[in-house]
């Protein structure tokens, strides 16, 4: 992650700054979102994913944003301030709803992180973590969607059945960075 040119723009270029990111969304799903875990047969955790279901938004209320997120933005640089309001809320809400519709990603299911540890990647953990959330989806005729700043998950996503909607290339002090979006159709398959 400190290598992730989104992450560090995003966080002004302070990389000691992005725990204080990543614990202020952890806490924000905690609270509004759905996460569901991946254990070994030894009880130990080895993945997990984090949702915003459809109808929530990761940061939308003053009781999420109390959780970390307002902490992190005060302790952004101004140069990350100004990055975060004028490029990146400026370019990327529109890039998602050219693609998923105005109301596409707060009616989605919305896959904030997936992480699986280094010794149990490409073992299936983070497609049976999805496969959760897809059923549920599919009670509803549901989507899932996602981003990546990683154009090494693009595979990994379509492998798992999403379709690469496009990517943006956001501008940065710190470097470019690229956002992939990604959406799944969940569907209810008749027996």
């Amino acid at each position: 992650m400190h290598n992730d040119q989104g992450a560090i723009s995003l966080s002004g270029g302070d990389v000691s700054l992005m725990k204080l990111q990543a614990l202020a969304m952890l806490r924000a799903g905690a609270l509004a979102g759905e996460y569901y875990i991946a254990t070994n047969p030894a009880g130990e955790q080895i993945g997990y994913t984090l949702w915003m279901p459809p109808g929530q938004e990761m940061f939308s209320t003053d009781e999420q944003r109390k959780l970390g997120f307002a902490e992190f933005m005060n302790r952004l640089p101004q140069e990350g301030k100004d990055y975060f309001a004028t490029t990146y809320l400026a370019r990327l809400p529109g890039f998602v709803t050219s693609k998923l519709g105005p109301t596409g990603k707060l009616d989605s299911w919305w896959l904030h992180m997936a992480m699986v540890r280094r010794d149990y990647q490409k073992k299936g953990v983070v497609r049976s973590l999805i496969n959760l959330v897809c059923e549920k989806a599919a009670e509803t005729g549901g989507t899932l969607a996602c981003a990546t700043t990683s154009h090494e998950n693009v595979p990994v996503y379509r492998a798992i059945g999403f379709t690469h909607l496009g990517e943006i290339v956001m501008p940065s002090p710190w470097g470019e960075w690229p956002v992939h979006l990604f959406s799944l159709n969940a569907r209810r398959t008749e027996a």
